[in-house]
C-alpha cells in the first residue's frame, strides 16, 4: 500500500509539473504572437500564483543591431513603476519609526520651501507626495530630456533651478495629480533621513533582504567598457536604438530589474509584511497601497484612486492593484490581485507610440485564471434629479504639463450630456462613452465593475466630477469656443500668408519684396530654421539650452514683431500697391493667434523653462 501511495504521489507531481509546462508553453506563444502583432522587440515576464510560485520567461530580441535574444534573466528598466518600490521603501522607514507620512516636507527638507497658498492649514506632507495629491505639478521638460545631467547630479537641483516649480496649484490632500516631481522629492526625504544616497539606502536595506539582488535603483548603462551586458538595450519606433540615459528625475524612474525579481517583489507585496518571521513592512501599510483615501474622490463615494504607489485599477473585467510605466526605450507595468493572492509584472525594452500594451495584460490575466466578478449592481438605480446642472463642456482641473495648457484646453476638453437612463460623455478624437448611475451621484461604464465617476460640487456651487484620477471642471461653452474659433482663424491666417507668399513670388518675383505681408512671410519662413538643428541634436536634449532651442525662441519671438510691421506696412502703402483686404485679415488674425500663444506663455517658446 506504501508502494502504491508513493508512486500514485509521484505520477500526481509529474501530471502537475506537465501541466505546468503546457500553461508556460501556451503563454508564451499567445505573448510571442502578440510581440509580433504589436511589432515590438521583445518582452520579459513573471507570473506568482497563490502558492507563491514564481514563473519568469522571455521572448524577442535583446537587441535590434546585434539580433541577440532576449532571456528572462536579462535586465531591464521599468520607468514609473519604480515609484511602488521607492514608495515600499518610505513605509520601510515609517515601519522602523524612521519617518512619519503625515510630517509635513518643508520640517524634513528646510531647503525646501512650497509657494503653497493652504500652508497654514493644509501643509504638504510625505503621504500627499506618495499619493500625488501635493498639489505639485507633474515635470518639466528639461527635468526629462536634458543631456547636461549625470547620474550624481544632486536631487536638489530638480528644485534650485527654477523655484517657481515649487508652487502648489491644488489644496493639499484634495486632488490627484500625478507628479514625478513629488517621488523625486521623496528621495531627498529618503536621503535626509538615512544621510546617504537614496539608491544606496534602498539596495542595501530594501532590495537586499528582499532577496532582489539582481535590482538596483543606481544608474545602469549599456554604453563603455564597464556597461551592463545583461541590460536590454532600450528601443523606439523603427526600431531605433536607445540606451538607458540619466535624468534630473531618476526616483520617478530609474530602476533596473529582471522579471525573476519582480515576481519577489510582487509575492512580498501580497504577503503580511513579514522577512523570516520578522515585521519588515507594518501589514496595516501593505494593504493600504492602492486603497485611496482622503481625496474629493473618496469623500464623494468614488473608492477609485491611487495610494502609496499603487492604483486601484479596473480593466478588462476585473479589479486589482497596479502601475504602469514607461522610459524612453521601455514600458512596464505590475499587477496584483491582493484577493486572490495572485500576480505579474511584464516589461518591454521597446517604448512605441502605436502599440496596444493592453493586449499583454489581457493575455497575463487570462493566464492566471483570475475569477471574473459580476458588475457592482445588477439593477440600474434612477438618474438623479439634478443632473441637468452638469450639463455642458468640462476641462481638466490640473494639466499634466504646464505648457501644454493650451493645447490641453483645445483637445482634452468633454462634453456631458444627461439623457433618461444615462450620460453621454462625448470627448475630442474619442468614441462616445455611455455612463450609467450607481446610486448618488455616482456612475460608471459598461467596461468597469464598479462606478468609475462621480459628479459633485465644490464649495461655490461650481460643477465639478471625477475619476479619482483626473478631475474635471465646468467651462462656459462661449468661451471654449471662442477659443477655438480664434485657433481655427489664427491657423488659416498663417496658411495664407505662408503659402500666398510662394504664390506672390512666383508671379511678382522681386516687386513681392514691396507688399505689407513680405515680413510676416519672411518671419513665417524663419520657423524651420531650427529644424535642421533638431535633426542633428539628440532628442533627449529637448529640454536644453541648445543651437536649436535658442533659435526657436528667437524666431517665435519675432513673429508678433513681423506681424505688427507687415499690418503697419499695409496701412502706409496700401495706395501703392493695392494692398489686399484679405491680406490685411490674414494678418490680424494671424496675429490675435500670436497673441493668444503669448498668453499661454507659448510665445516666445522657451523649451528650457
Amino acid at each position: 500500500m506504501v508502494r502504491i501511495a508513493t508512486l500514485s504521489f509521484l505520477f500526481l507531481l509529474i501530471s502537475l509539473s506537465t501541466i505546468a509546462q503546457d500553461s508556460k508553453l501556451l503563454l508564451r506563444g499567445k505573448m510571442m504572437t502578440a510581440l509580433a502583432e504589436e511589432k515590438l522587440t521583445g518582452a520579459v515576464w513573471s507570473t506568482v500564483d497563490s502558492g507563491g510560485h514564481i514563473s519568469a520567461d522571455a521572448y524577442g530580441i535583446k537587441s535590434y543591431e546585434s539580433k541577440r535574444l532576449l532571456a528572462f534573466s536579462d535586465r531591464v528598466q521599468v520607468g514609473s513603476v519604480t515609484k511602488t518600490l521607492l514608495a515600499t521603501g518610505i513605509l520601510r522607514l515609517v515601519t522602523i519609526h524612521k519617518i512619519n507620512l503625515d510630517s509635513p516636507v518643508e520640517k524634513i527638507l528646510p531647503g525646501i520651501h512650497f509657494e503653497n497658498p493652504w500652508a497654514s492649514t493644509n501643509p504638504v506632507t510625505v503621504r500627499h507626495l506618495l499619493n500625488h495629491t501635493s498639489g505639485l505639478e507633474d515635470l518639466r521638460l528639461w527635468q526629462m530630456f536634458s543631456k547636461k545631467v549625470s547620474p550624481n547630479t544632486p536631487l536638489s537641483e530638480t528644485f534650485s533651478r527654477d523655484p517657481s516649480v515649487l508652487r502648489i496649484y491644488n489644496q493639499p490632500g484634495s486632488v490627484f495629480s500625478y507628479s514625478n516631481m513629488g517621488y523625486t522629492m521623496l528621495a531627498m526625504v529618503i536621503e535626509a533621513v538615512t544621510r546617504q544616497r537614496y539608491e544606496d539606502y534602498l539596495d542595501n536595506y530594501l532590495l537586499q533582504p528582499l532577496g532582489m539582488t539582481r535590482s538596483t535603483f543606481n544608474f545602469i548603462t549599456q554604453l563603455g567598457k564597464n556597461g551592463d551586458k545583461d541590460l536590454a538595450m532600450g528601443h523606439l519606433d523603427q526600431m531605433q536604438r536607445q540606451e538607458a540615459v540619466p535624468m534630473y528625475l531618476r526616483p520617478a524612474g530609474q530602476f533596473t530589474t529582471t522579471a525573476y525579481d519582480m515576481g519577489i517583489f510582487i509575492r512580498f507585496l501580497l504577503s503580511d509584511g513579514r522577512l523570516h518571521r520578522f515585521p519588515f513592512i507594518r501589514e496595516d501599510l501593505l494593504k493600504a497601497m492602492g486603497s485611496p483615501a482622503a481625496s474629493n474622490a473618496i469623500e464623494h463615494g468614488l473608492q477609485s484612486g491611487y495610494s502609496l504607489g499603487l492604483m486601484k485599477r479596473d480593466h478588462n473585467q476585473v479589479t486589482g492593484l497596479a502601475h504602469a510605466g514607461n522610459t524612453i526605450g521601455y514600458h512596464a507595468m505590475l499587477y496584483l490581485f491582493p484577493e486572490e493572492k495572485k500576480g505579474f509584472f511584464v516589461a518591454h525594452n521597446m517604448d512605441s507610440e502605436t502599440a496596444d500594451y493592453e493586449v499583454f495584460n489581457k493575455i497575463l490575466i487570462q493566464s492566471l485564471a483570475l475569477q471574473k466578478k459580476p458588475a457592482s449592481s445588477p439593477t440600474v438605480p434612477a438618474m438623479p434629479a439634478d443632473m441637468s446642472n452638469w450639463k455642458g463642456n468640462y476641462i481638466p482641473v490640473r494639466n499634466k504639463f504646464k505648457a501644454f495648457a493650451y493645447l490641453d484646453l483645445l483637445t482634452g476638453f468633454l462634453t456631458l450630456l444627461p439623457q433618461k437612463n444615462e450620460l453621454v460623455l462625448s470627448q475630442f478624437q474619442k468614441n462616445d462613452k455611455l455612463l450609467f448611475p450607481t446610486g448618488h451621484h455616482l456612475f460608471k461604464s459598461s467596461d468597469k465593475l464598479q462606478s468609475s465617476i462621480v459628479f459633485y460640487s465644490d464649495k461655490q456651487g461650481n460643477p465639478l466630477f471625477t475619476t479619482g484620477f483626473k478631475t474635471y471642471k465646468k467651462i462656459n461653452s462661449i468661451y471654449l469656443w471662442t477659443i477655438w474659433m480664434s485657433f481655427i482663424l489664427g491657423v488659416l491666417g498663417f496658411l495664407y500668408l505662408f503659402f500666398g507668399g510662394w504664390i506672390q513670388i512666383f508671379k511678382q518675383g522681386t516687386t513681392f519684396l514691396k507688399q505689407a505681408r513680405v515680413v510676416p512671410f519672411l518671419s513665417i519662413l524663419c520657423l524651420l530654421l531650427p529644424l535642421p538643428f533638431f535633426l542633428t541634436q539628440s532628442f533627449v536634449a529637448l529640454g536644453d539650452v541648445t543651437p536649436a532651442s535658442i533659435l526657436t525662441a528667437i524666431v517665435t519671438a519675432l513673429l508678433p514683431i513681423a506681424l505688427l510691421i507687415g499690418i503697419g506696412a499695409h496701412f502706409k502703402n496700401k495706395d501703392r500697391y493695392k494692398a489686399s483686404g484679405i491680406d490685411l485679415l490674414a494678418l490680424l488674425f494671424a496675429l490675435q493667434f500670436v497673441v493668444v500663444l503669448a498668453f499661454w506663455q507659448l510665445i516666445p517658446l522657451l523649451l528650457w523653462v
